[in-house]
């Protein structure tokens, strides 16, 4: 068995290093890619392209508002309907184990 001089056990060992550094760097791109795809769509991400076509004038104004209000009222609809979260004065009485 051949001995390996130190120069190509260096080169060996930046090398892994690199690989395994350009390999997490791929992967931390790939997994916030995933991410980014299974978020759900926000407002402006459904309005942004509703804005464009009016003002390309492929929409009027009166469809335009309508379009607009309506996700106005299902923003105002989702918020009432939203549970707010309970204060621990409103939730339940503090007791001695809360500050352990």
């Amino acid at each position: 068995m051949a001995a390996i001089t130190i120069q190509y056990y260096y080169l060996t060992l930046g090398l892994l290093g690199l690989c395994v550094l350009v390999g997490l760097v791929i992967a931390y791109r790939f997994q916030r890619e995933v991410n980014e795809d299974l978020a759900p769509p926000t407002r402006r991400d459904l309005f942004d392209p509703l804005e464009k076509a009016f003002y390309s004038g492929l929409m009027d104004k009166d469809e335009f508002e309508r379009i607009r209000e309506s996700m106005e009222r299902q923003k105002v609809q989702e918020s009432a309907s939203t549970p707010m979260p309970l204060t621990r004065r409103e939730g339940r009485a503090r007791s001695d184990r809360d500050d352990v």
